[in-house]
């Protein structure tokens, strides 16, 4: 006869090992800047109401088909924003140890949330990804929360932006289930690697939720001679 799950034991004593030794390997580096920039917030949020292409149907769907700087020169706080997010782009990229010269392709799109709007879990092809906000609903919860239960996850916070432990996969068995939390306020710019895993809560407030994301693809300039560099095509 069977015996039931819940009456085996599985045995282990006497079994001595070594302490072994531990290594923090492949962390992911997440920085959030909280920058003060009321007046360049309210001239994108003018530009973000009064532009069609960001209240069409298909906005979300097409946002990252563009690049906002094709509208800096009638919107002159696209150039400021773009200077922020190099000079954070600088300081991310010095933290995790990257220096040197690059060729930097970059790319920024808008987001646009109206009630009842979600962001599907998803990554992005770069290297380096960023979002700032420009207009978010205010909360009461921390900037950043990264203690939460399993539980927790599933809690319909308002519009907040789920990180997803980079061992995606492996966090639907059990045992790996970390994430975190960030809860935007307008100002907050966030870094993070583009590999990770990131979503979006439902935003439920009347006004619309408006921020910018960035790409970021750096190329050392300094490769190695041995390297030959044309285009390619197929």
């Amino acid at each position: 006869m069977k015996r039931n799950v819940e009456e085996l034991t599985f045995n282990h004593s006497g079994i001595e090992v070594p302490a072994g030794t531990s290594h923090s390997l492949f962390p992911t580096p997440v920085k959030l800047f909280e920058l003060s920039e009321a007046g360049m917030n309210a001239e994108l949020a003018a530009f973000f109401a009064s532009h069609p292409r960001f209240s069409s149907r298909d906005q979300a769907e097409t946002s990252d088909v563009t690049n906002l700087m094709e509208y800096a020169v009638e919107v002159p706080a696209l150039n400021r924003l773009e200077g922020l997010f190099l000079a954070c782009l600088e300081n991310y990229c010095r933290e995790i140890g990257w220096r040197g010269e690059f060729d930097l392709a970059m790319q920024m799109f808008p987001n646009v949330a109206p009630k009842g709007h979600y962001v599907p879990s998803h990554n992005h092809v770069s290297h380096i990804s960023a979002v700032y906000y420009v207009h978010a609903q205010p909360s009461d919860r921390p900037l950043l929360v990264s203690d939460e239960s399993v539980r927790d996850y599933w809690r319909p916070d308002e519009g907040a932006l789920i990180l997803h432990d980079p061992r995606f996969n492996a966090s639907l068995q059990g045992g790996w289930q970390y994430h975190a939390k960030v809860f935007p306020k307008p100002g907050l710019m966030i870094f993070f690697p583009s590999f990770l895993w990131h979503e979006v809560t439902p935003h439920q407030a009347q006004e619309p939720r408006l921020s910018v994301a960035a790409n970021f693809t750096l190329a050392y300039r300094n490769l190695p001679s041995y390297e030959r560099h044309s285009v390619f095509s197929c």
